[in-house]
């Protein structure tokens, strides 16, 4: 009998965090605070830059990190948890398409249903928490249509976007060797007897394998 069984016990579903920032005002104070960096910095010398002697550019730079910070602070973590197939299909059926329109299910109501049914708040010290009803229906009442968007992405990422790469080349990457950047490349051949005798050999060619990307299914 085979450890099949005990590896396929193995296996790890990946997930994804979501930050939803609860004072949108903070995100706009953070981009003037970015902006301000660039106009300091492009008025810095090369010197000054690299002895931090520009004044503004450090105030500017201080500035980023007190608008992220506050940003932390009101932000709340929600992290998304991809499922098996028949699981997600089976999500997809408890949201239909809408009468007349051309689509698998219905958009506006499948995503946050399968954030519903996978996600869970992680708290200021990294502790995750079961979502009640209650909090999910607050939640879904007072997200912007942005915020509602990196849910979507979140889902379809973690469900649809996973093992859609193919690991093939690791048994490619068996018979090569690794350049000093750590990628495979075929080993050097070795001389012949007949090409050390000076007599020569000839050419042969080398095949070249290569890997299909798998397509990412998207909304």
């Amino acid at each position: 009998m085979s450890n099949l069984m005990s590896r396929l016990d193995e296996r790890v579903m990946p997930s994804k965090t979501v930050r939803i920032c609860l004072d949108l005002n903070l995100l706009a104070e953070r981009d003037a605070a970015m902006a301000a960096v660039a106009s300091a910095y492009n008025q810095t010398k090369d010197d000054e830059r690299m002895a931090g002697g520009n004044p503004h550019l450090a105030a500017a730079r201080a500035a980023v990190d007190e608008a992220e910070a506050r940003i932390r602070e009101k932000s709340i973590r929600i992290r998304i948890t991809g499922v098996d197939r028949t699981t997600y299909n089976r999500f997809m059926l408890a949201c239909p398409p809408r009468k007349g329109r051309q689509e698998s299910f219905d958009s506006s109501k499948f995503f946050m249903y399968v954030a519903r049914e996978t996600g869970e708040y992680i708290d200021e010290h990294d502790q995750a928490h079961e979502i009640l009803a209650e909090e999910w229906n607050k939640i879904d009442k007072t997200i912007t249509d942005g915020e509602h968007d990196r849910i979507a992405q979140a889902v379809v990422e973690v469900n649809r976007g996973a093992g859609g790469s193919d690991i093939d080349f690791l048994d490619v990457a068996s018979a090569t060797t690794r350049d000093s950047f750590g990628i495979s490349a075929s080993p050097e051949p070795t001389a012949s007897p007949r090409a050390g005798s000076g007599d020569g050999s000839r050419k042969k060619s080398t095949s070249k394998t290569s890997t299909a990307k798998a397509d990412v299914g998207s909304e």
